[in-house]
């Protein structure tokens, strides 16, 4: 179940419905919610890496996308990613909005590695 909720659009909510509907006289959702959060209390939570500040670069997407609006006469819409580059052990963070999951061209690798040269200075 654990497992489940860490899936995409997985809610705990969803994970009741169906184990009421396999197991009728079950937990109601409130009972089944408190247990669940008691079990997973007692999970280890932490995970110790170490980075030197400005030694690595963590990039990724953030979310399913944001809705822009792409002409206010017509309220077309368009979904776009957003692109998130942050230095490990740092706080140089970069933001940009783009249309696909690709990774943004050039401006953010611009960006990040001239901060990342500037934040090795101060090593």
């Amino acid at each position: 179940m654990h497992r489940e909720l860490k899936r995409k659009h997985v809610t705990l909510s969803m994970l009741w419905e169906e184990y009421i509907a396999s197991e009728p006289d079950g937990y109601r959702y409130s009972r089944f919610c408190e247990l669940y959060r008691a079990w997973e209390g007692r999970l280890s939570v932490t995970m110790r890496q170490s980075h030197a500040a400005g030694d690595k670069l963590f990039v990724g997407n953030a979310g399913d996308g944001v809705p822009v609006v792409i002409d206010r006469r017509t309220g077309e819409r368009r979904a776009a990613q957003i692109f998130v580059a942050v230095l490990g052990a740092s706080s140089f963070t970069y933001a940009q909005a783009t249309w696909s999951r690709g990774s943004p061209t050039g401006s953010a690798a611009t960006s990040v590695s001239s901060r990342r040269s500037s934040a090795c200075r101060r090593c």
